[in-house]
């Protein structure tokens, strides 16, 4: 049967009686499946992993999130935005600020908490009790990204559309209205700052959109100094995080036709703006907010101190839009497209640490003890634990055998309370027609893991899920044995001859004598890519009965040469039988056959009689056993060939008289005058005679 190349699929061959195999045993095989609760690693290990508990908090999206020394974690909403605490398992609304995204929050002095928001550019104050306060208007449209200066109690603010970075005195703010507090830090000329973080030293650092250059500010007074760290092929620098004096930097490049417009500078405030992560998205919001749609590769790259830039991992179909590095140096990065976190070691492993329903996994809060992460495409919260869920469980891809099959043993290598169930079913996506889940009712230990008998029923589609009982659960590969169904071949075309539309040559322009050996072709469907072998027949068209063709061996290939010399003229039908009875039992084998249309085998020349030259006229019969004369020419002298008609002029008879009128003008004495017929099947005869001219 066919090689099925589903999930790296390995084939133990392509004939149908050899059983098939479909492996699990790399990453990129894994990762192809859902997983609750599991690790997936590059290492081509799936093992138990972190809790995640969704909390529903009625908002289109979960932006930005900041953790607090007191272990409370704030979170950035829209599209109402609303700031929400979240402590102990429990969320609750915090500030409901002007504006419709919470683009950034940042930590101040004494529990503050900052927050920037789209549209408008403007940063809010909120205290411990929920009292907000704005803080500053600045010039500009987008506050992507907030930064905290304790000792010089300066909030920094990245921005858009013009690149700019603010800084914003925070002193006095219980004290004093809202007034001229930020200046223009630098101007980088870039169209976007999206993303902040403070260095131990005081040193900023920044990237930007659209051309993902990574920024390191130093202030200096009034003034700042500004050094590009690294320019990086994408378009936008999203996310930095900082360990040390290492960087860990989010760059992403995006599809152009899938490019998003900014709302108008001058959209007032309250204006709401429906975002594409939410239902009924109707109005476009800045590049920095991807839709769900929003087409893109992304990459993770780690910036050393003395400006080695490396590459951690990469996703050509997604992007990446929230980091964490912690403290031994193991990078989280949150993925925009496919509901994804990455846990990147130092060693470069990289794990799927979370594949969540929603397919925007927007922001991290890993960095106190309570750890949570929030999403787009319906926002929520999660709750993050250490411990993996009770129900930690590992959903392969659907496996399609191509065809009705048989399932056979279920073999897997791994560690731990491993449990394995299957289903099947006739539709490519799972539906309520599928069998319900199955587990296998014998298994077997073996040395590097257990096997059992699957019994789900026949189907084209199987499934299988793996629920990991308890820490140091491990899978390392799955097989599943299948037989899929024998599939019928069909011959469908039969050529006898010459292909069809190809032009003979003409009698005359013939060197040889015409073969009586037949090229016969045939057309196949094999769609399982069985070991087909071929037998022929043939008759005459009147007749009942088959007469074998080619010998007692099968034949192997779609055409044979026949040699019709010792069969008698007439109009024949060939039969050619298609078989796979070398790649099934005996029991399984089929056959297929298609009988030809009636063709002519005719290798006995025309016979020419009665030829007589009364010059300038010669004249004679020209007679075939079988098939019509189709051509007559002569030649005087070993002449070139001179066609001419029969008497009645249409060729469409065995015997045909003719009379033709010689060249007039011929010399005095004797000449050879060569007469040829040829016949439907292109066989030819000559005759010749002598005559002469006083």
């Amino acid at each position: 049967m066919r090689k099925v190349l589903f999930l790296l699929l390995l084939s133990t061959s392509a004939h149908a009686v050899t059983t098939h195999t479909w492996r699990l045993t790399n990453y990129k095989d894994f990762e192809d499946g859902e997983a609750t609760g599991v690790l997936i690693s590059s290492l081509g290990e799936v093992s138990s992993g972190f809790g995640a508990t969704r909390i529903e908090i009625g908002e289109s999206v979960v932006y930005s999130s900041v953790s607090a020394p007191d272990g409370t974690v704030y979170l950035g909403t829209g599209d109402q935005g609303t700031v929400y605490a979240y402590k102990g398992g429990k969320v609750k609304k915090l500030a409901k600020l002007d504006g419709v995204l919470v683009t950034t929050l940042a930590i101040g002095p004494s529990g503050t908490v900052f927050a920037g928001v789209m549209p408008g550019g403007r940063v809010f104050s909120i205290n411990k009790d929920g009292r907000s306060k704005e803080v500053v208007k600045l010039d500009a449209e987008h506050v992507w990204a907030l930064a905290y200066d304790e000792g010089k109690q300066t909030l920094y603010a990245a921005t858009g559309p013009a690149g700019k970075l603010f800084a914003i005195d925070t002193k006095g703010l219980d004290r004093t209205s809202v007034g001229n507090r930020a200046r223009l830090l630098y101007d980088t000329g870039e169209k976007h700052l999206l993303s902040l973080v403070r260095g131990d030293d005081g040193a900023l650092y920044a990237g930007s959109a659209d051309q993902a250059i990574l920024f390191k500010i130093t202030p200096e007074g009034a003034g700042a100094k500004l050094q590009a760290l690294h320019d990086f092929e994408g378009e936008e620098v999203r996310a930095i995080a900082r360990r040390g004096q290492t960087l860990y930097v989010a760059v992403n490049e995006f599809q152009k036709s899938s490019g998003i417009t900014p709302p108008p500078a001058s959209a007032p405030r309250g204006t709401k703006i429906v975002l594409p992560t939410g239902p009924g998205s109707s109005v476009a919001v800045p590049p920095a907010v991807p839709g769900r749609d929003r087409k893109g590769k992304g990459a993770v790259y780690r910036v050393e101190p003395d400006g080695r830039v490396e590459q951690l991992h990469a996703l050509a179909d997604g992007y990446f839009t929230a980091l964490h590095v912690d403290g031994e140096g193991n990078v989280y990065a949150a993925a925009g497209a496919n509901g994804r976190v990455y846990l990147i070691k130092p060693d470069r492993t990289v794990i799927t640490a979370f594949d969540l329903p929603e397919r925007q996994v927007l922001t991290l809060a890993f960095d106190g003890a309570e750890k949570v992460l929030g999403t787009g495409d319906a926002g929520a919260v999660y709750k993050v634990s250490n411990d993996p869920p009770k129900d930690a469980n590992y959903l392969t891809k659907v496996l399609d055998a191509q065809f009705q099959s048989r399932w056979g043993n279920l073999h897997w290598a791994g560690a731990g309370a491993l449990t394995l169930q299957t289903r099947s079913g006739n539709t490519s996506k799972p539906d309520k027609t599928w069998s319900g889940w199955q587990g296998l009712p014998k298994v077997e230990k073996q040395p590097d893991g257990a096997v059992g008998r699957i019994v789900s029923p026949d189907a084209r589609y199987l499934q299988i899920r793996v629920g990991f009982g308890g820490a140091k659960t491990v899978l390392r590969d799955v097989t599943v044995y299948y037989q899929p169904q024998n599939q019928r071949q069909r011959v469908t075309e039969i050529t006898v001859g010459d292909e069809p539309g190809a032009k003979k040559p003409s009698a005359a322009a013939r060197s040889k004598p015409r073969s009586p050996i037949v090229k016969l072709k045939w057309k196949v469907e094999n769609p399982d890519d069985d070991e087909l072998i071929y037998r022929l027949y043939f008759r005459e068209e009147n007749e009942a009965n088959w007469k074998p063709l080619g010998g007692p061996e099968p034949i192997t290939r779609t055409e044979y040469e026949w040699n019709t010399e010792s069969i008698p003229d007439g109009n024949y039908v060939l039969k050619a039988v298609a078989s796979d009875e070398r790649s099934n039992p005996k029991e399984d084998a089929l056959e297929s056959s298609l009988t030809s249309s009636p063709f002519l085998v005719d290798n006995r020349k025309p016979e020419l009689s009665d030829l007589k030259v009364t010059y300038p006229y010669a004249s004679g019969r020209a007679r075939d056993s079988f098939s019509a004369i189709s051509e007559l020419a002569y030649s005087i002298d070993g002449g070139d060939w001179q066609p001419f008609a029969p008497r009645d002029g249409i060729f469409d008879d065995p015997v045909e008289d003719f009379t033709v009128k010689l060249p007039s003008g011929l010399s005095s004495g004797a000449h050879s005058l060569a007469v040829r017929a040829v016949d439907a099947a292109d066989n030819v005869g000559a005759v010749q005679t002598t005559f002469r001219i006083k």
